[in-house]
């Protein structure tokens, strides 16, 4: 009699979860855990192989449970990070910790090793774009932001430019990693003190996109709301033309992107080694050259109007002698750019 009753039960709990499959159709791609899920057509093309993924992936209420799971871990067991994630209020915060000298060190002499061997001929700075955990208070694990910056003003050999003090956490996304882009509005002058590339008002289009979830909620196992993804666009970055290394041309917001696991890659399509932006519109002949991380797609946009031509180096994924072979650094102005983040791991850029 046992058995049945356990048979029965399991049975119908796989009658009412088929049910509940039929009536809200399969999803393809989880926002929330930041993948593609496995679907009806996976299960049809090999059945026994791909059904338990499939009964994992589209189990009715699944985000809701793992988010119990999270929240009885943060509140009951009082684990303040999941995954190296802090949850603060409503900020999803990526732990940068501990400080490694190794890492920054190696940072430094990479930038020194670049600024001394390739740009002997041209305008050099650096900056620094402090990540989330900046903002951290008290009884948090964080870098050591201060030995950070004195570390930095000791041992690069670049003019340095400040915008530390310019942002605020409300700058940056509570989903990702990353600072809104018209956070980025705040320090154009800034770099235009330093740049000289004549920075103005201009007019812009905000356009939002309403279902923005950032990379950091696949970490944390925790339901979140969805916040809103601005970007802004003009006659100059509408027609601006952009070229990439690897794949060819694309436009400023690659709005396909928007539909993908990482929305942010609407900024310059995502990772890419190396980009060339011109504006056919600037009225001028000025020439800028960025090395740089993530955070730079969504910045770079806003500098289209005030440059003939922009070029994009990420080194994380190019090799650094390669580099010459696309890019003439003779007489341009060079910046820097990379968020704390990548300061405490260099060792992802390819430089030596």
């Amino acid at each position: 009699m046992k058995d049945k009753v356990i048979t029965f039960l399991f049975v119908g709990i796989l009658f009412i979860v088929g049910i509940c499959l039929f009536v809200k159709g399969d999803k393809e791609l989880s926002f929330y855990e930041r993948r593609k899920l496995v679907t009806i057509d996976k299960v049809k093309s090999d059945f026994f192989g791909n059904l338990d993924d499939y009964m994992s992936d589209q189990f009715p209420f699944r985000d809701e449970v793992i988010s119990f799971n999270s929240v009885t871990q943060r509140y009951l067991f009082r684990i303040k990070d999941k995954n190296d994630v802090y949850v603060v209020e409503d900020y999803l915060i990526e732990k940068n910790y501990p400080y490694n000298e190794k890492e920054v060190m190696s940072f430094i002499d990479k930038i020194n090793y670049i600024n001394s061997n390739y740009l002997r001929d041209s305008n050099v700075f650096y900056s620094v774009i402090p990540d989330k955990s900046y903002f951290l208070k008290d009884g948090y694990l964080k870098l050591d932001f201060d030995r950070l910056m004195a570390q930095l003003s000791k041992d690069v050999n670049i003019q340095y430019i400040d915008i530390f003090d310019s942002f605020v956490m409300e700058d940056y996304f509570k989903t990702d990693i990353h600072l809104k882009q018209d956070s980025y509005f705040k320090v154009m002058s800034v770099f235009d003190r330093y740049l000289n590339f004549g920075y103005r008002n201009l007019t812009y289009n905000k356009n939002v996109y309403e279902n923005f979830y950032g990379a950091s909620v696949g970490k944390v196992g925790s339901y979140v709301d969805s916040e809103d993804i601005m970007y802004f666009s003009n006659s100059f970055i509408d027609n601006a033309i952009v070229k990439h290394l690897e794949f060819g041309k694309r436009d400023v917001y690659d709005k396909d992107k928007l539909n993908d696991v990482d929305s942010y890659n609407l900024f310059l399509s995502g990772p890419s080694s190396l980009i060339e932006i011109v504006n056919e519109n600037s009225g001028n002949n000025k020439e800028l050259i960025i090395f740089r991380d993530s955070f730079a797609s969504s910045f770079v946009p806003l500098l289209i109007p005030y440059y003939n031509k922009i070029t994009m180096i990420d080194l994380r994924y190019i090799k650094m002698d390669l580099v010459p072979n696309y890019v003439d650094f003779k007489n341009k102005d060079v910046l820097f750019l990379y968020s704390s983040l990548i300061l405490n791991s260099s060792s992802l850029l390819k430089v030596n």
